[in-house]
């Protein structure tokens, strides 16, 4: 990609201001590793002509300053990347978006950490994902969002807090693999391997090291190839496995060095120096280190400073050069004990701010809770008073006219029944089968409507004998349909309202014979005991048919309100019925059906902890 090119065409498009300042924000920082020096140099101009020569708003005006900063930081300038965002929030930062003020603090996270200042990096970075809160969709606050979380793990790393470094480069893979960001997961796959090998756990750290180098194989992140193999070098010299160590340190440094990743290169030239120390071999550690403090000095980059310097002075005493090996111990000790002191805050630091973090997000996911409660709570109420008032008007409004239209409609029969033909018949059984019909709809929605209402307290209910008396209730239509009904011998107590559950089974038997196939009908009532999810016990029911079946595509639906089966006598009422009956006691309702062949209405409803009622079977339930 011609980064200068492209930033040109966006620029002169015929977009909004707005809409180019996000545009080259996600062009550029995702890709910030990528974009050539020299063309860092052009586009900050640019962006800065931009800028004086058109009118922005403060989102504009920061999300510029931002990209011009992480431009800098490229350019390896990280004091002026700092300093660029920290003069434009002095006097605009409380007027950004909180979006746009998370992404400042990632990047000024990442050039503190440059320049060895965890302690600052870390606030930043920390500060950012509260700001964020969530993963954002914007390609360039995304990238932002997840450099925050992956230099937070880097940062343990490097106060050797390998399990945090586990626990955060795990929690980092899962956001990266969720939004299937190759370079992420990469990232993550490489920050895992390290921490394995910080806990001394050679074998994984090796493996996620390696799957880290085939996946960035396939999606050439290229100044992570030459991370990954940075690493795995680290890993081979562990292993005291010297040659193929500097194979990798060598290819990790050529990429480092054409890329211009001088801050990174910095690290490999001091890891090629140890290995060169451990194989003797002096003088070519000694240059080496060399090359590495001349430009670590020039960048004031002390956490790496301090590793030289110690060192160099190791090599130098090895190599019989004392006068040396003394002044660089001494740089060595004044840059440790500073950094010392600043490390020992920073631990603490790290885990008061990672338990406040903590502590934001569950009291941030409370309030989201305790709203959508309120809100439910809220809806619900304007529920059962819109339930009641419709009740109330059903019952006057309706049921009167109904009345007496059916009625009418009776007299007119009963006066002109001599004179009618055929059709007239049809016409006036047509009338009034509608119109029974809707009473019928009319007394369902009341019955429903009132389940939850003035219901006494909840008492032992027998099934055994419920279900006898349902039986006795429909007998007429079982034997209408010449049906089978077979009932398990011995059903466990409820805990329930004996009416309630009436109903519910006399819906459930009444559609198994209604929706009959040609076969003769079977209807089969079982029951098993079953635990919840909260180790509460319920006895789930099935009611099993031979029947028609109900087709995939109304299975979903079938216990809305409404939902009848097109052309059958059904008002899409009975079902929605049994399924408030279930959920009144906390328990669960669900179909197992297969058109053609079949349905199984499965239930739970609350077991009694005492022992089963001997049940009688009366009289008038056998007949």
């Amino acid at each position: 990609m011609n980064f200068v090119e492209h930033i040109d065409g966006l620029l002169g498009g015929e977009m909004t201001n707005l809409e180019k300042v996000i545009a080259i924000s996600d062009v550029l920082i995702p890709k910030i590793m990528y974009t050539p020096l020299k063309d860092a140099d052009c586009i900050i101009k640019r962006l800065h002509n931009f800028q004086q020569n058109a009118r922005h708003e403060i989102n504009e005006q920061l999300l510029l300053q931002i990209t011009c900063a992480f431009l800098t930081y490229r350019l390896a300038k990280y004091h002026d990347a700092i300093s660029i965002i920290k003069n434009f929030n002095k006097k605009h930062f409380k007027k950004a978006n909180e979006a746009t003020q998370a992404c400042s603090f990632a990047v000024m996270g990442a050039s503190y950490r440059s320049i060895g200042q965890k302690e600052k990096a870390l606030n930043a970075f920390h500060a950012a994902l509260e700001l964020f809160f969530n993963a954002p969709s914007s390609p360039h606050q995304y990238y932002l969002y997840t450099l925050s979380l992956y230099h937070i793990a880097e940062i343990n790393a490097e106060m050797k807090n390998y399990k945090t470094m586990l626990e955060k480069h795990q929690q980092f893979y899962k956001i990266a693999a969720s939004a299937n960001n190759v370079d992420m997961i990469n990232r993550a796959l490489n920050g895992i391997g390290r921490a394995y090998f910080g806990l001394g756990d050679f074998e994984n750290g090796m493996k996620y090291l390696k799957k880290a180098e085939e996946s960035s194989a396939k999606a050439a992140n290229i100044p992570f190839i030459a991370r990954n193999l940075h690493d795995i070098g680290i890993a081979y010299a562990t292993m005291k496995n010297y040659e193929k160590s500097l194979t990798y340190f060598y290819q990790a440094l050529e990429i480092r060095e054409t890329q211009q990743l001088t801050n990174a290169a910095i690290s490999t030239y001091i890891e090629i120096g140890k290995v060169h120390t451990e194989q003797a071999n002096f003088d070519k550690a000694i240059e080496v280190l060399n090359k590495a403090r001349v430009v670590a000095e020039k960048m004031k980059i002390s956490v790496k400073l301090c590793r030289i310097y110690e060192q160099l002075s190791f090599v130098y005493e090895k190599n019989e050069q004392h006068k040396l090996a003394l002044e660089f111990y001494k740089k060595f000790h004044d840059t440790k004990n500073i950094l010392d002191d600043v490390n020992s805050a920073q631990i603490e630091n790290e885990r008061i701010r990672e338990a406040n973090t903590q502590l934001h997000k569950q009291k941030k996911i409370i309030n989201q809770q305790k709203q959508q409660i309120e809100a439910t709570v809220n809806k619900l109420m304007e529920n059962n008073n819109y339930l009641q008032n419709f009740a109330s008007v059903a019952a006057h409004d309706l049921k009167a006219p109904i009345r007496l239209a059916g009625s009418f409609t009776g007299l007119l029969q009963r006066k002109y029944k001599h004179q009618w033909d055929e059709t007239d018949k049809q016409y006036f059984d047509f009338i009034s089968g509608n119109v029974n019909k809707l009473a019928k709809m009319i007394d369902d929605l009341l019955a429903l409507s009132r389940l939850d209402q003035n219901l006494p307290p909840t008492e032992l209910v027998d099934v055994n004998i419920l279900l006898l008396e349902v039986k006795n209730r429909i007998k007429n239509k079982i034997l209408e349909s010449e049906a089978v009904v077979t009932i398990q011998d011995d059903f466990p107590c409820i805990i329930a309202h004996e009416s309630l559950v009436g109903q519910l089974f006399q819906n459930l038997i009444d559609n198994a014979l209604k929706y009959r196939s040609d076969a003769t009908p079977k209807v089969q009532i079982t029951s098993t005991d079953t635990t919840a999810s909260n180790g509460k016990e319920y006895v789930q029911f099935a009611i099993k048919d031979n029947g028609r079946g109900i087709p995939d595509y109304l299975q979903g639906r079938i216990f809305e309100l409404f939902s009848g089966t097109k052309g059958e006598n059904s008002n899409g009422i009975g079902l929605a019925t049994c399924k408030k009956i279930v959920t009144n006691y906390g328990g669960d309702i669900w179909v197992v059906s297969k058109e053609g062949e079949g349905t199984i209405m499965f239930f739970t409803l609350p077991k009694s902890t005492q022992s089963t009622q001997k049940h009688k079977k009366k009289e008038a339930a056998c007949s």
